[in-house]
C-alpha cells in the first residue's frame, strides 16, 4: 500500500502549479501572448516551470514504485524531502537566486534521480 509517496507527489506538483501560475503572471505583466517576446524574464519564468516539471514527474513515479517495490518508508521521507529542497531550491536560483545554489539544486536533483533509479532498480532484482 502507497502511503508515503502522495505527500511529496502533491507538495511537487503544487510546486510545479505555482511556477505555472508565475509564468502566467509574468506573461500577463510583461503583456507577451507567446513565446517569451525576448525578454529574459519571460524566458527564466518558462525555463523555471519546464525545468520543475522536467524532473518532478519521472521522480515521483520513481518514488511511486520504489515504494511498491517495498522501499523502506524512512528513506522515502528522507529522499522525498532532499529533492522538494533541491527543486525549490533550483526555481528560486532560476528566477532570482544565486547561480550556485541553481548548480547545488542540479547537481542534488540528479544524485537523487540516480540513487532512487539504482535503489528501485535493486528492489526488483
Amino acid at each position: 500500500m502507497v502511503t508515503e509517496t502522495p505527500v511529496f507527489a502533491v507538495l511537487l506538483l503544487l510546486l510545479v502549479t505555482l511556477l505555472g501560475v508565475n509564468t502566467s503572471i509574468t506573461r500577463m505583466r510583461l503583456r507577451i501572448a507567446d513565446g517569451d517576446g525576448g525578454d529574459k524574464r519571460m524566458t527564466r519564468a518558462i525555463r523555471a516551470h519546464a525545468n520543475a516539471l522536467e524532473h518532478v514527474l519521472p521522480f515521483v513515479l520513481l518514488l511511486y514504485f520504489y515504494e511498491q517495490s517495498g522501499g523502506c518508508a524512512a528513506t522515502i521521507r528522507w529522499a522525498g524531502g532532499l529533492f522538494l529542497a533541491a527543486r525549490v531550491g533550483h526555481a528560486v536560483s532560476m528566477l532570482r537566486g544565486p547561480f550556485d545554489l541553481r548548480r547545488l539544486s542540479a547537481t542534488l536533483t540528479i544524485a537523487l534521480e540516480v540513487w532512487l533509479s539504482l535503489a528501485l532498480l535493486r528492489n526488483l532484482l
